[in-house]
């Protein structure tokens, strides 16, 4: 498994490359404890206007995109969980790295309904 890396920042402004560079040497901190890499991606680092005299920027954020091989494009996965519908078991597996409960913003949360308010944070990971 690989990742794409898309960094959206206003890292032109004071402070920002700076907050960048932070936020690049966490990401690989967080890359090698999971032993995956980003191998490409792509970059907006204007990510600030000028608006009645005063400079609005965006908040710093980086989205991290997983893919893998697909040996056959005739074979499909998708995200859905299939059991119930066609009569079978489903085991669905969490792993709670964090020990609280905070699914805010994820697939499982979208697919029920449920978008919650509290995402997750990754605060065991030694930078």
């Amino acid at each position: 498994m690989l990742c794409s890396g898309n960094w959206m920042w206003a890292a032109k402004l004071p402070g920002e490359g700076a907050r960048m560079y932070d936020a690049c040497v966490a990401m690989c901190q967080i890359m090698k404890e999971l032993r995956i890499a980003v191998d490409g991606g792509k970059d907006s680092l204007s990510m600030a206007a000028k608006v009645g005299g005063k400079i609005v920027k965006s908040p710093g954020t980086l989205v991290i995109s997983t893919y893998a091989p697909c040996p056959d494009v005739k074979v499909k996965i998708t995200p859905d969980i299939k059991g119930p519908l066609y009569g079978k078991g489903t085991d669905l597996i969490w792993i709670n790295i964090e020990q609280k409960f905070r699914l805010g913003g994820s697939a499982l949360a979208q697919v029920y309904g449920q978008q919650g308010n509290e995402c997750r944070i990754l605060r065991k990971v030694i930078f």
